[in-house]
């Protein structure tokens, strides 16, 4: 007998710290995907998540909390065990229900509580995972196949739990280095070293040796949590290349505490090696 094998594809959406985001792929809407709760230390804050089966089917879903964690270089989302990171507040969250059954256009509501424990400071968070569960008839009929795909669709829903009276906002700039010099390319490697979330954004200015401006371009804005670092890749896309010589590259970034913080990096465009030279 030749038993069958069965695929199951998950569909992760991207998630951002938008409070009233609403997001829909094939027949479920979640939102918000995010929530931001302000909670002192020893208060407790609440939230809801709205569920609605937009397509023409029951479906059966399951809710499970998590960690979660932004995986360096880029910060690409890992989703993690509860209790896996420092400053996981997994521990403190209770929601309900942990699993529904909706028919076709219902709607339901996920409730969240935190309750923030005495004697910590800045920021923590969490995840509550949102996932399709495949019916007895779907799991049925994957058994019977040679092979079969089903997309199951997920949803990742972030909770940050933020304590303004004890957020230390702090960042570095470890490093910078050339990457490419066409296009030009920098990379530079960012450090949250406070205790609170931070969304950055900043410029790269590019200064011949007369100290005149011959490229500027904007760090588009990125999250960081803390103890989190990033390596952030900088193309200037303006399709042009400097000349052969020396410059300075400057870095200036906002990360929304009282200072900006500045690095640079000396760097020289050398000619192009010719073809069959070495």
């Amino acid at each position: 007998m030749v038993r069958s094998k069965a695929s199951w594809l998950v569909l992760l959406t991207s998630v951002v710290f938008m409070s009233f985001s609403i997001a829909c792929v094939g027949r479920l809407a979640v939102g918000p995907l995010s929530l931001i709760l302000d909670i002192p230390a020893e208060g407790r804050g609440s939230g809801s998540i709205s569920i609605v089966n937009t397509g023409d089917d029951p479906i059966e879903l399951k809710v499970s909390l998590h960690d979660w964690w932004r995986e360096p270089p880029r910060g690409e989302l890992q989703i993690l065990p509860p209790g896996t990171v420092e400053r996981s507040c997994s521990s403190w969250v209770r929601f309900a229900p942990s699993s529904l059954v909706m028919s076709p256009g219902d709607q339901a509501d996920l409730s969240v509580e935190v309750e923030v424990p005495a004697d910590v400071e800045g920021d923590h968070w969490a995840l509550l995972l949102v996932e399709e569960v495949p019916t007895p008839e779907e799991r049925a009929k994957a058994e019977g196949m040679a092979s079969t795909t089903r997309v199951i669709v997920s949803y990742a829903i972030k909770i940050l739990q933020k304590d303004a009276s004890t957020e230390n906002q702090d960042l570095e700039i470890r490093g910078i280095e050339l990457v490419e010099q066409d296009p030009l390319t920098f990379s530079v490697h960012i450090a949250n070293t406070g205790n609170a979330h931070l969304t950055t954004t900043g410029t790269l200015t590019v200064r011949d040796i007369f100290g005149e401006t011959v490229r500027e371009f904007d760090i588009k804005a990125f999250p960081t949590l803390p103890g989190e670092e990033r390596i952030l890749v900088v193309t200037d896309e303006t399709g042009s290349t400097l000349e052969p010589g020396q410059y300075f590259m400057i870095a200036i970034v906002d990360f929304g505490g009282e200072y900006l913080v500045q690095g640079g990096l000396p760097f020289e465009i050398t000619p192009p090696v010719a073809e069959g030279e070495t």
